[in-house]
């Protein structure tokens, strides 16, 4: 008895130590990034790019407490979830954080603007507290590589092509515009004024240190825009693909797409694309996500998506229509009554709001910019500038075939989810029908991209399943083609509009 009582005491004390250390290093961590916005300001005279590298850290930082505030919630609603990659769980948690940030800063922006800046403190000291104690034994035993087990076994060929995907994207970066007027940055971001007052409440609030500083303002909305908006664009587009091809072919997917020139292209004529038209592949990955997870709980992030996408462009709440009946009738079809009924329960919190968002301002509806008769010019025109789309007419055959369940050996040994399959045709035919009455951001620039090298993707998958016990030709051919979309890739004109940053 007396053994027992004293291994039960040192495991106590053990746990307080650990405890103990965890708080000293996240608090030091936590509050060292906090410091960016107090000490950045005072250094007005650095040049642009320590300035940006700042205010990325900064951003980044604000996207962890997106994460951990997302983390939290799973935690206290009970909310358990199968996924089908590693990603899907970051991807949802930072959704479903910084959904929860916008409620929470736009109910700060009501404030004058002493108590903003006085609640912004107030509101990351509490936050930095409470997230630097563990609560749990098991917060101590994690790490950010913990959420990113997929990519423990990457071969050299997976590393090199992560490795070329970052540079790519850092040199992807778009000449910074020389507005610092708050309602002139307004109208650079958004020209059609599609944006809700909501989302830029939230921007507001999120950099409000810098905002007595234009250039800072400036900047920081501009690494907004490109690392939050694009960074989980490639982060949700491959968490997507897993769904479809493998891991070294949704890495390269993802590098096919950050090496096509139309990404610089797209953001050089509209930077404020990086947003609004991204949010089609966050609707697809979700509804896929939401089947996989098996939690009627899901449906809480399914309505506070359905809330990020109306105050993006207040006409995609009308897609909650499509989504509903789709869920419904479709892809929930093998569930309960009672299932469906739930997940419409913890929805309906995410779809008051989108409704609230759109009726207070029905005059958008009135202003659509459905598909035109130049949708044509531009859709051949992002098709045309990278090769490796040209594989997408071989891809979109395959995968109907699959759907259509067509007895040839080739495509029934195809291992991809036929249900899966048969899905993401419903959804890429609903957006393309919503833009016809919607707004053509569902289908134009960056959601013509994913689309395209989505189902460029399908015939590699399935050469790569054919000869899977050919290692070394899979290497080969996968070489092939990091090389092909590296070489129409422009890299040195976007070196160019990086170095003129620097000017």
């Amino acid at each position: 008895m007396s053994d027992i009582l004293d291994n039960t005491l040192e495991k106590s004390s053990n746990i307080w130590f650990l405890k103990s250390k965890f708080f000293l290093i996240r608090a030091l961590t936590y509050f060292g990034f906090l410091l960016i916005p107090i000490w950045l300001p005072k250094t007005i005279h650095l040049n642009t790019p320590l300035q940006l590298l700042m205010l990325l850290f900064y951003t980044l930082f604000m996207c962890s407490q997106w994460f951990m505030l997302g983390k939290e919630v799973d935690h206290r609603l009970k909310i358990y979830f199968r996924v089908n990659s590693s990603i899907d769980r970051v991807v949802y948690r930072l959704f479903l954080g910084m959904s929860l940030f916008v409620l929470i800063f736009n109910a700060i922006s009501f404030l004058p603007h002493k108590w903003i800046y006085n609640s912004f403190w107030v509101v990351w000291v509490l936050l930095g507290l409470f997230y630097s104690w563990p609560t749990r034994g098991k917060i101590i035993k994690e790490s950010v590589t913990t959420n990113f087990n997929e990519f423990k076994y990457l071969d050299s060929f997976e590393k090199t092509l992560v490795f070329l995907s970052l540079l790519m994207f850092v040199f992807s970066v778009p000449e910074l515009p020389s507005l610092t007027n708050v309602e002139a940055l307004k109208l650079y971001f958004d020209p059609f004024e599609k944006f809700g007052n909501q989302y830029w409440n939230f921007l507001l609030v999120n950099y409000y240190p810098f905002f007595k500083y234009p250039n800072l303002f400036k900047l920081a909305w501009c690494i907004h825009f490109y690392v939050v908006g694009l960074g989980l664009f490639c982060m949700t587009f491959y968490a997507m693909l897993r769904f479809f091809v493998s891991r070294r072919l949704s890495l390269l997917g993802v590098f096919a797409l950050l090496s096509s020139w139309s990404f610089t292209k797209v953001l050089a004529s509209n930077f404020g694309d990086a947003i609004t038209t991204t949010y089609s592949l966050l609707w697809v990955w979700t509804l896929l996500w939401v089947v996989k997870s098996a939690t009627y709980r899901a449906g809480l992030f399914l309505g506070l998506v359905s809330y990020l996408g109306t105050i993006i462009n207040q006409s995609f709440a009308l897609l909650i229509i499509p989504q509903s009946i789709l869920l419904y009738f479709i892809f929930f079809k093998d569930k309960t009554l009672w299932y469906k009924r739930q997940t419409l329960k913890y929805s309906s919190f995410g779809i008051i709001l989108s409704l609230v968002v759109l009726f207070s301002n029905l005059e958008v509806l009135q202003n659509l910019m459905p598909i035109g008769s130049n949708y044509g010019s531009e859709f051949v025109r992002i098709l045309n500038r990278k090769a490796f789309f040209s594989l997408s007419y071989f891809g979109i055959i395959f995968l109907f075939m699959k759907a259509i369940n067509v007895k040839i050996p080739l495509i029934t040994e195809f291992k991809v989810n036929r249900e899966n399959v048969i899905d993401i045709f419903i959804m890429i035919a609903t957006i393309f029908v919503s833009s016809l009455f919607l707004d053509a951001y569902l289908v134009r620039s960056f959601s013509l991209m994913w689309i395209f090298v989505f189902f460029s993707l399908i015939p590699l998958e399935l050469v790569f399943q054919s000869i899977s016990r050919l290692r070394s030709s899979r290497n080969m051919i996968y070489l092939i083609y990091i090389l092909i979309c590296l070489l129409d890739s422009h890299f040195e004109g976007r070196v160019k509009i990086f170095l003129r940053i620097f000017e």
